[in-house]
């Protein structure tokens, strides 16, 4: 999808900021107050512009890290034809990346027939969205099959991180070269492996309780 197309599109396009991260939000009505993280260095430019845009009623700084800082919004009443599809299709939002001039979703539905609905909301609303890859979700039959729901590209990292020492103290690799192994960015990297580790917890520790 294009930047302009959902919320923070011309903060997005900002030549400083490299990427905006949503994880498991869906800003679909004043009362919710989403997190994101945004990457770069001009971060003062990325608030003039995120505070002008439509969709955005309050905007507040959170935390920083290293070259990234952590936000909370509040949107207003308008809000992306993409989110109004997400929401009537009782579907959630697990991820939204932004690089540059474009956005990645990662998008969970009840079940197929609420994706053909939502394709057809997009064609309606003449959103241009491609399918990347899809996968079902199904009940694993032993503890060999379990995903935990993890991406294929979350575990393939998670995998690496492990086997190659990065969770080793000292670290025997750094994100940089994971990153550069997999060909994607540092803030990629940090974002994959923040993603599969929630849903490890989410799906393991958390359920104990």
């Amino acid at each position: 999808m294009t930047a302009d197309e959902f919320v923070l599109g011309d903060a997005l396009l900002v030549p400083e900021i490299d990427r905006i991260e949503f994880e498991r939000v869906v800003p679909a009505r004043k009362s919710v107050m989403p997190f994101f993280w945004v990457w770069g260095t001009d971060f003062d430019e990325f608030e003039y512009e995120a505070e002008t845009e439509p969709e955005i009623s309050k905007l507040v700084h959170v935390d920083s890290f290293e070259d990234g800082r952590l936000y909370r919004a509040e949107w207003s009443q308008y809000v992306s034809g993409l989110v109004r599809g997400i929401k009537q299709c009782d579907a959630v939002l697990l991820s939204g990346t932004g690089e540059k001039d474009h956005w990645e979703f990662e998008i969970r539905f009840p079940n197929k027939d609420d994706l053909t609905d939502f394709s057809s909301q997009c064609i309606e609303k003449e959103l241009e969205l491609s399918l990347e890859r899809m996968h079902m979700v199904s009940p694993p039959s032993n503890d060999r099959d379990i995903g935990y729901g993890l991406t294929p590209r979350q575990r393939e990292l998670l995998t690496e991180a492990a086997k190659n020492g990065y969770y080793e103290e000292p670290r025997a690799v750094s994100l940089q070269e994971l990153a550069e192994d997999f060909d994607i960015s540092a803030a990629s990297a940090t974002g994959l492996l923040r993603r599969g580790t929630h849903q490890l917890i989410d799906s393991t520790i958390l359920q104990e309780r």
